[in-house]
């Protein structure tokens, strides 16, 4: 039987949020990566819906939510949640947070914390390093190809450079390997390109801001005062296997949270293999005694 997502848009004193949403229930708050949207929480809104209100935002700047305008930083994307769930009349939320968006749930934790019931901190090791120079080293291996390196021009040439990044790094979402090279290709995976590529021309524009928030953001400071239990979920990746596992460090520096792994993973595995994500942290969510 299939469950119905539904679509809508909550005012906020910023702009307009779009959000996908299914089940009834308590409600989940499920926060995407940079430059993505609720796409890429499409199969995992099923899953969670016979349990609770599971609500995949477009943060601000992604998806089809308001335009990102000059610079922001982490403790503002937690303060546009709070806008958020009051737009959407709630008091507080679980939230399941990946990547970027496990920036936006600690700044919002911290700021919020009457705000918040449980929070799923998710990510690969790279996302969640908690050490300054390896942290900025890891994310700026990933994130560099997005800042230009060229000065503005007064004729506007800078702008048509931009665009042409752009389009560089969509040929990549077009033509993924498995199209390319795969024994088999399937209509699913043409649909999880096209996604990719709707994803990344809705929201390029905000990618260097939020980068540079990500990057001027201090993680550790910011989970040492989130007072909600909190599942540090590890998304284990074979390509990240030389650096050092950052679940139990985390924990460490929280007051109540526990660690989490799920292996053979990356950043998509929420689309790949949305089970193997929800079946991780779901426990967590249901228990009726919190760490």
């Amino acid at each position: 039987m299939s469950t119905t997502i539904r679509h809508g848009y909550v005012q906020t004193p910023r702009g307009a949020i779009h959000y996908a949403e299914a089940g009834e229930g308590p409600p989940l708050l499920l926060l995407h990566a940079t430059p993505r949207s609720h796409r890429a929480f499409r199969h995992m809104l099923p899953l969670l819906a016979p349990n609770f209100r599971a609500i995949a935002i477009d943060a601000p700047g992604y998806g089809a939510s308001y335009r990102l305008q000059g610079r922001v930083d982490m403790a503002w994307f937690g303060e546009s949640l709070a806008q958020i769930l009051d737009g959407l009349k709630l008091d507080r939320a679980h939230l399941f947070a990946l990547h970027t968006g496990n920036k936006i749930a600690a700044a919002f934790a911290r700021d919020f914390p009457d705000r918040i019931d449980r929070l799923v901190f998710a990510g690969q090791t790279h996302s969640i390093i908690i050490e300054g120079p390896d942290r900025e080293r890891e994310i700026r291996a990933f994130c560099d190809r997005f800042f230009p390196q060229y000065a503005a021009s007064p004729d506007g040439a800078h702008h048509l450079r931009d665009w042409v990044a752009t389009h560089a790094v969509i040929e990549g979402h077009w033509w993924p390997q498995k199209l390319l090279t795969g024994a088999e290709v399937t209509p699913e995976d043409i649909a999880a390109a096209e996604i990719r590529v709707i994803d990344h021309m809705q929201g390029w524009r905000s990618i260097v801001p939020t980068y540079e928030a990500i990057l001027a953001f201090d993680l550790p400071a910011a989970l040492r005062g989130v007072q909600a239990p909190t599942l540090v979920l590890e998304l284990l990746a074979a390509n990240e296997a030389h650096l050092p596992r950052q679940a139990e460090r985390i924990c460490a520096i929280m007051p109540r949270a526990i660690p989490g792994h799920v292996l053979d993973a990356d950043g998509l595995t929420p689309e790949r293999r949305p089970a193997a994500i929800v079946e991780a942290f779901l426990p967590f969510l249901l228990a009726e005694t919190a760490p």
